[in-house]
């Protein structure tokens, strides 16, 4: 109680007792009954007012102390309000702190990432990032268009707990918007796809449940502002909305992912591209070099026989009898066909370099094809006394349909160098067998040349079939030779349909095997079935027949005058007669003035005033009891199937090759004059 309401109290009860006492003196102790009761009821009245006050004064202070106690509880309530926000707060940036603590350190692990490491580098960078969010599992995808429909390829996914895929997997190969259930619009726009897995429609539902997925969110990524393709990010356990503070740190990481994806791609091109430039380069060098050595052999090789002619012709000139001038001329002939050799492997060459090496098929006997090739390397043969051997499987058909003259080239390139390397009183053998043939007569033959000579190392054995190389470059110095004749004929056998391979040891010879497809010949064919006797006999026929040339007329078309006379030469023993034009339009006179005259035309092509082509077509426009009948042959150093299928297209008959073969042009005349 407060201390003034006590004292007032006292002083009530005082001035009530001191006035009691008063009137009993004024009446001489004679008992007022009224004067007490009114003194003593003012008093009463009045401690019960003061009581009254002290009640409602008590009251208001209990109220007060109330209202103070309540605050008190109130600020103790908000107390532990703002630590429990604070700590809240304070674990929501630990979080946010770790995340981009993570984040960082999947940053850096790319940036400082190798092509090597990339792939080991990107996964971690995948995982610390999955770990940091708290999802299972992280794809990368790639968008790219196929048939005009934009297709998602998935680069590389990393899973919890399972080993990572990778590899260039595609998601199905699917197009996006089936693969995407329409998000493709939402994702090209920049947006998220953020959502809970029950939220979306059953079809959709289904098919994502089939991987067990429970919440997921797709990133879209746009590198240069182009739908570059997008990450995913799935949640297999907890549904759960990825927050706007999520999302933009995803953002970020999935545009690293790309961004370090195609960094490594670029460097990637930029070192297969130097690896590529180097080999080129390093393959430059090496053809640089190989062709060097190859006009380094080539000046050689023509310059050695062009010194034998040039020199056996001075010899020739001085010697003072028959033997001599023979010997001479015999020196020549052989540095002259050497020479001619040469010069075809050359053309050839170039006709494979411009992809203009073609066959032309024929029926052949192949035996006759083989005595003659035989001739032709026989006298090497018997210059080094080597011991040679043939073998002719008994079911290889006597006459075949293919170019026997190509079939031929190859064949003896292989005996040529066979009988090169190996030594004197070396073994040289021929094998030749029907390895199949079908049921339409198409026949592969397998023919192998062997020897026992100085053999190749099986390092320099892909080398031998290379443009302008040779197994060894000394090789070419000590023995001679192009480099050509292997290349050229891989090439034929390639065009005949087989393959060729070696099996060789240093030191221990060489065996050659190749393979050609060919066409059964007609058993009964007329053609000249060969041995050695039958081709000396028909050699010495058809010289016999040469005399029937008599009454016969030749016009030869040549601007050259050493070409006419080299012809007019070899012609000189056969009786026929020979005139000679210089151009065509020469001979197109010539003709028209005397239809008859002429039996048979040689025509040169390249010639001044009317090439040889030309004057053919106006003979051929004569009228026709002037050229139906007139053979015209083709007598020119353009021997390509296209220069001849070109003088065959305007009208002449045949063709022949320069340097001339006299053989080649009595086999003319005698096909041309019926003879």
């Amino acid at each position: 109680m407060d201390r003034k309401y006590v004292v007032m109290l006292l002083a009530v009860l005082s001035v009530a007792m001191s006035g009691t006492v008063g009137c009993i003196k004024k009446s001489e102790f004679v008992f007022d009954v009224t004067a007490y009761i009114i003194v003593f009821a003012a008093a009463f009245l009045l401690c019960l007012l003061i009581i009254i006050g002290l009640t409602i004064n008590i009251a208001r202070e209990k109220k007060i102390i109330m209202r103070q106690n309540l605050n008190l509880q109130s600020l103790h309530v908000q107390a532990d309000k703002d630590i429990a926000e604070k700590k809240q707060m304070e674990k929501a940036l630990d979080k946010q702190n770790n995340f981009l603590q993570a984040i960082n350190h999947a940053a850096n692990t790319l940036l400082n990432s190798n092509m090597e490491t990339f792939e080991d580098d990107l996964y971690k960078s995948m995982r610390i990032t999955a770990e940091a969010v708290a999802v299972d599992r992280v794809a990368i995808w790639k968008n790219r268009a196929l048939g005009g429909e934009l297709y998602c390829t998935q680069l590389y996914e990393w899973s919890k707990g399972e080993e990572s895929l990778h590899g260039g997997k595609p998601a199905a190969n699917a197009p996006s918007n089936e693969k995407l259930f329409g998000w493709e619009e939402i994702l090209s726009d920049g947006n998220c796809i953020n959502t809970l897995i029950r939220d979306i429609p059953q079809e959709q539902r289904n098919q994502l449940f089939k991987s067990d997925i429970v919440a997921i969110l797709i990133v879209p990524v746009f590198i240069e502002s182009r739908f570059w393709g997008m990450v995913s990010f799935v949640d297999c356990h907890n549904e759960r909305i990825f927050t706007e503070e999520e999302i933009t740190i995803l953002r970020s990481c999935s545009l690293l992912f790309a961004n370090a994806w195609l960094r490594n791609k670029m460097v990637q091109n930029i070192r297969d591209a130097s690896i590529q430039l180097e080999v080129a380069l390093e393959q430059a060098t090496a053809a640089s070099r190989a062709k060097g050595d190859f006009l380094s052999n080539m000046s050689h090789e023509m310059r050695t026989p062009m010194n034998a002619i040039i020199g056996m012709t001075v010899v020739g000139k001085k010697a003072k009898n028959i033997e001599e001038k023979n010997h001479a001329l015999n020196k020549i002939w052989d540095a002259s066909s050497h020479l001619l050799g040469v010069i075809n492997d050359v053309l050839d060459m170039a006709k494979i370099e411009a992809d203009k090496l073609e066959l032309a098929p024929v029926e052949f006997s192949f035996e006759k094809m083989l005595q003659q090739l035989i001739t032709v390397v026989n006298f090497r043969i018997d210059e080094k006394m080597q011991q040679f051997s043939v073998n002719i499987d008994s079911d290889v058909p006597a006459f075949l349909v293919g170019d026997d003259q190509r079939l031929a080239q190859v064949i003896t390139n292989l005996l040529s160098n066979a009988v090169k390397f190996t030594p004197k009183g070396g073994k040289i053998s021929l094998e030749a067998s029907l390895a199949d043939e079908t049921d339409d007569g198409e026949c592969e033959l397998r023919i192998a040349v062997a020897d026992n000579g100085i053999g190749i190392a099986p390092e320099q054995h892909e080398k031998l079939f290379g443009m302008f190389e040779q197994a060894d470059s000394g090789t070419s110095r000590e023995y001679g030779g192009t480099g050509l004749g292997l290349v050229i004929s891989k090439r034929l056998i390639g065009l005949m349909g087989g393959k060729i391979w070696i099996e060789s040891e240093l030191g221990k010879g060489a065996r050659f095997t190749f393979t050609v497809k060919v066409r059964r010949g007609a058993e009964n064919s007329n053609l000249f079935s060969a041995s050695g006797a039958d081709i000396e006999n028909v050699d010495k026929s058809l010289a016999a027949s040469n005399k029937k040339f008599h009454g016969k007329t030749l016009l030869i078309v040549e601007d050259i005058e050493i070409n006419r006379e080299i012809l007019i030469a070899l012609l000189r023993d056969t009786g026929i007669l020979i005139g000679c034009a210089e151009n065509g339009k020469e001979a197109l006179d010539m003709i028209e003035a005397a239809p008859d005259k002429y039996d048979i035309v040689f025509m040169d092509i390249q010639m001044p005033k009317m090439n040889g082509l030309e004057a053919t077509r106006r003979i051929r426009a004569l009228p026709a009891q002037q050229n139906t009948k007139l053979p015209i042959i083709a007598m020119t150093a353009n021997v390509f199937k296209s220069d001849i299928e070109e003088c065959l297209a305007v009208g002449m008959d045949d063709h022949i090759g320069k340097p001339l073969d006299i053989e080649k042009v009595l086999e003319k005349l005698h096909k041309y004059l019926g003879l």
